[in-house]
């Protein structure tokens, strides 16, 4: 299919008319028409000036303007997706030589192992108390039971001790005096980060 440019220039030299003599007739810059002659866009003040410059033209050379309009939006996008495309796998897929592609597969995946390990210095172990629930009344001794970082321990009240197992879920039974009593559950872990729970219960017996 022919260009913008191939048709205008076309129809103007069947009418024996030239550049400046165009110009003159649509009061549009002879450059403008030069430009849009050899499809150099980039020439051009923008896009809307382009399709009002193509229909003036048309209009004058008695062509179809619509389908000037449509086949300039095609080749005026095209190029531009075109570049972007090519430059983006410029830059985000460079050419590597094989013998330092290991090298940079392993820096790779050496940079993601100190992230996650800092992620896990900074980041308090998770703590979900399953049992008892908040403001229980219960029995002594209790069972107290949730989940955990597998790397952590639990303390309860500041004495017991309990290991969660390779999941992370702990189980531990404790007694309490009958009364109102306060649960305080903390989760520690290799990295000394703490996350801790209170759980108000009432014992009304043992």
């Amino acid at each position: 299919m022919k260009t913008v440019g191939q048709i205008i220039r076309t129809a103007r030299q069947k009418r024996s008319l030239s550049i400046d003599q165009l110009s003159g007739l649509t009061k549009i810059d002879a450059k403008y028409i030069g430009a849009l002659e050899v499809d150099d866009y980039s020439s051009l003040p923008s896009e809307t000036f382009a399709k009002g410059f193509i229909r003036n033209l048309s209009q004058r050379l008695a062509l179809d303007s619509d389908e000037l309009v449509a086949i300039f939006r095609r080749d005026f996008r095209q190029p531009v997706i075109t570049r972007t495309i090519k430059t983006r796998h410029h830059f985000i897929f460079p050419k590597v030589s094989s013998p330092l592609l290991p090298f940079i597969l392993g820096g790779l995946v050496f940079v993601i192992y100190l992230i996650f390990q800092f992620r896990a210095i900074l980041t308090p172990p998770k703590l979900e108390i399953t049992s008892p629930a908040s403001a229980s009344v219960l029995i002594s001794p209790i069972e107290i039971e949730g989940d955990t970082a597998i790397d952590a321990t639990i303390f309860i009240n500041g004495e017991t001790q309990v290991k969660p197992d390779s999941t992370g879920h702990f189980l531990a039974r404790i007694n309490l005096p009958v009364g109102e009593a306060v649960l305080e559950i903390k989760s520690i872990n290799r990295f000394s980060r703490t996350s801790s729970q209170k759980i108000p219960v009432t014992i009304i017996s043992k």
